[in-house]
């Protein structure tokens, strides 16, 4: 199939999969470079105020969870810039992980936020199971999961709202569920929402490459595969991974 780029020239379905990706290395490689030096600031400040509170003998437990939270994103956001510009470059070698591990260490990141607007997280067969491929990945791909999660449930004003996620052990497969309460998606939008840059949010709160580049790393990465469908009260992400 054929289609024309905004210079006029004619591309088959392969080469604008490759000008897409082209454009997200180079979105990467500009969002690294310009994160880089602030992120480093932050985590100096955070470390002057906690030699500052040591000074003064101050030990409020709040400050320190509210300063171990800073850097616990601050991380994070940095993690995030290389595990992306990886998908780019040379592959990473495999590690073993814990899929537990993986999932308590995406909550870390997002609990804050979730307890601040009183949306609850559930845990259900939480099983032990160990995979060998790319944790760091796969956590921020749960990360993209529950703070998709969280923003519906946010912007649409749900009482009660919750996120489960599941596990279901099977021989050869392992599948992680992320669900929500959020009152599901209309057709139009579940048939696009794993497509490059489509987004329901405004254009200042997402760029719709969140969802697409999260599949295309569960499929090219891990083998695996990634669907969504609607359910009672809201909607499911299955994430299904091979275990061997």
């Amino acid at each position: 199939m054929l289609q024309i780029t905004q210079y006029g020239y004619i591309l088959n379905r392969n080469e604008v999969e490759e000008e897409k990706l082209a454009s997200m290395k180079e979105m990467m490689d500009n969002i690294a470079h310009q994160w880089r030096q602030p992120l480093s600031q932050i985590n100096s400040i955070v470390s002057v105020i906690d030699n500052k509170l040591y000074e003064l003998d101050i030990d409020d437990t709040l400050l320190n969870e509210k300063l171990l939270e800073i850097e616990k994103l601050t991380k994070y956001m940095s993690e995030t810039i290389d595990d992306f510009k990886g998908y780019f470059g040379e592959e990473d070698p495999k590690q073993k992980f814990s899929i537990t591990t993986i999932i308590h260490n995406a909550l870390d990141v997002v609990l804050p936020s979730l307890e601040a607007h009183a949306i609850t997280i559930k845990l259900i067969n939480t099983v032990e199971v160990e995979l060998n491929a790319y944790p760091n990945e796969l956590k921020q791909i749960i990360i993209v999961l529950l703070n998709n999660a969280k923003d519906i449930l946010i912007s649409r004003n749900i009482h009660r709202a919750n996120i489960t996620i599941a596990l279901n052990d099977e021989k050869e497969k392992l599948h992680i569920i992320i669900c929500d309460n959020g009152g599901g998606m209309t057709k139009s939008v579940m048939n696009k929402i794993f497509e490059p840059y489509f987004t329901t949010k405004h254009k200042s709160q997402g760029t719709g490459l969140g969802l697409y580049m999260s599949k295309k790393i569960i499929q090219e990465r891990f083998g695996g595969n990634m669907r969504v469908e609607n359910i009672r009260d809201g909607v499911c992400f299955y994430i299904t991974l091979p275990k061997g």
